[in-house]
């Protein structure tokens, strides 16, 4: 759990949505963070300058009436980013027709044993794809839809409506804007998400996460550069694999 008693805030914090930066900015401005070990939250050390901000998707009763922000990102981009982190593939990729390609190729198949099960709720089930259980399936919001949301896209301009945020010193100092604007976590990626997809794995990163792109108000057709007819969005949103 990530969170302000002086804000009264409990910060969400998704893993690859931006949230290193977002905790290095944030524990300046009071938060704390806590594991839950077995019901017991424990703080989280900072070493080395790191803040390791709780990945926990909860609130304890405790803490109610505090306020919800999240982080949140495309899910197109995501799950290519969860895909760069568990895989060697596209990591040091140089852009060629062929490799480019084998990395989409690659990604399919990342795409269809993650989402293959997709509908399953059963907790055994989900012990056996860890990656599954913690990248995906605890970040459903069907508990509780938080007040405000921090997209990765839009960093510097989300943290700005904050007013915890745009009424500190950190913020009035610019410190915030350039650290952000240098941040290469933020800034840096090994290779666009809208030039990796075939139509079939957006299409199941699209129903596993619809309910994502409905709150959060993402553009389901992003997964592509290319001008889809009206017909193919409504074959796209509609159709069952």
């Amino acid at each position: 759990m990530n969170i302000s008693h002086e804000h009264k805030i409990i910060w969400w914090a998704p893993e690859r949505c931006g949230t290193k930066a977002t905790a290095h900015i944030f524990t300046k401005l009071g938060f704390e963070y806590f594991t839950n070990t077995n019901g017991e939250l424990k703080k989280n050390l900072n070493i080395d300058g790191i803040n390791y901000q709780s990945h926990d998707i909860d609130i304890p009763d405790i803490y109610k009436d505090y306020k919800v922000i999240c982080s949140i990102r495309n899910p197109y981009d995501r799950m290519l980013s969860i895909f760069s982190n568990f895989t060697n593939a596209g990591k040091n990729l140089v852009y060629t027709k062929d490799s480019h390609e084998n990395l989409v190729t690659t990604y399919d198949r990342f795409i269809k044993e993650m989402l293959l099960y997709r509908l399953s709720t059963n907790e055994e089930d989900l012990e056996t794809r860890p990656i599954q259980k913690n990248y995906l399936s605890k970040y459903g919001f069907k508990t509780r839809i938080p007040d405000l949301f921090i997209k990765m896209e839009s960093l510097e301009e989300d943290l700005g409506k904050l007013d915890f945020v745009k009424n500190s010193k950190i913020w009035e100092s610019g410190y915030v804007q350039d650290y952000l604007k240098y941040n290469p976590h933020v800034n840096q990626r090994p290779y666009k998400f809208n030039t990796s997809y075939s139509l079939e794995s957006a299409k199941r990163v699209y129903d596993y996460h619809k309910r994502h792109f409905i709150i959060f108000d993402y553009n389901p057709f992003s997964f592509t550069t290319k001008e889809l007819s009206n017909e193919e969005k409504m074959k796209f949103l509609h159709d069952i694999l």
